[in-house]
């Protein structure tokens, strides 16, 4: 599977633990095969940014709370950089980076 095709991202809320991570919730239109193969209705993106590097991309289900936690191959290059870097515009502890 290649998750790709998710547009609209839309940041909802976040949780900043100081100097460790920032947790991202972000919304956003999800292909309908994407939803369909993953068996969810109303997907949206859980972003986990660590402070000292990496990051964790999940996908939850809000209708009947299933978890997806693809792995980073999972995900097109292009998909994947966007919705981080949409992440760490969002995030307290990443806002002063420079994001390229």
């Amino acid at each position: 599977m290649q998750i790709n095709g998710i547009e609209n991202l839309k940041f909802h809320s976040q949780l900043s633990l100081k100097q460790v991570e920032d947790r991202v919730i972000i919304t956003a239109e999800f292909p309908k095969e994407l939803r369909v193969e993953l068996g969810m209705r109303e997907p949206f993106l859980y972003v986990t940014l660590y402070v000292r590097g990496g990051e964790r991309i999940k996908i939850i289900d809000e209708d009947n709370a299933t978890l997806h936690i693809p792995s980073k191959k999972d995900f097109e290059q292009k998909t994947y950089n966007k919705i981080i870097k949409f992440a760490k515009e969002h995030a307290k502890q990443f806002r002063s980076e420079r994001i390229q």
